[in-house]
């Protein structure tokens, strides 16, 4: 099996969407992104199935998602959005803000509907985004190491 570089996980996880999955090739070491809209494409296809109403770029992540399900194996699924949990990690970072003032002032700002955009403005106002960044990516190579060594892919640091 080849190894990965965490910072490369990493750097997927953080701009990890809705409707997108991320997958590892055991036989190349790459990890592939692909929406989980062409992954159902590919899972209805017929032989006969004509691509040409797609855009060529659609046709390359339709057939990406091909090689992903008639070669299953050869594949491990990373952690999606959901399992990541952001806002978990918002919430640990607003805790380990050792001034409890400040810490108040982050976790109200993350309670409620548009927590994300009160988040931001807030690490903004008080001069947090590079703490924040820090933690986050922190947080994110942990779960990058665990998957790494929970499905034994060899990793490197960097």
């Amino acid at each position: 099996m080849k190894y990965v570089v965490l910072n490369d996980i990493v750097e997927k996880l953080d701009c990890l969407m809705d409707g997108w999955k991320l997958y590892y090739s055991k036989k190349t070491g790459k990890i592939t992104e692909i929406q989980a809209e062409y992954l159902g494409v590919a899972e209805e296809l017929d032989e006969e199935d004509d691509f040409s109403e797609y855009k060529e770029w659609e046709r390359e992540a339709i057939e990406e998602a091909i090689d992903i399900i008639e070669n299953w194996d050869d594949y491990i699924e990373l952690p999606d959005k959901y399992e990541i949990h952001e806002y978990s990690i918002m919430e640990q970072f607003c805790y380990s803000i050792e001034d409890e003032r400040l810490s108040n002032k982050l976790c109200n700002a993350i309670s409620g509907r548009g927590a994300f955009r009160r988040f931001k403005d807030a690490i903004i106002r008080y001069n947090l985004e590079d703490s924040w960044y820090a933690y986050k990516y922190k947080v994110l190579c942990k779960v990058a190491r665990d998957w790494c060594e929970h499905n034994e892919i060899p990793f490197k640091e960097k």
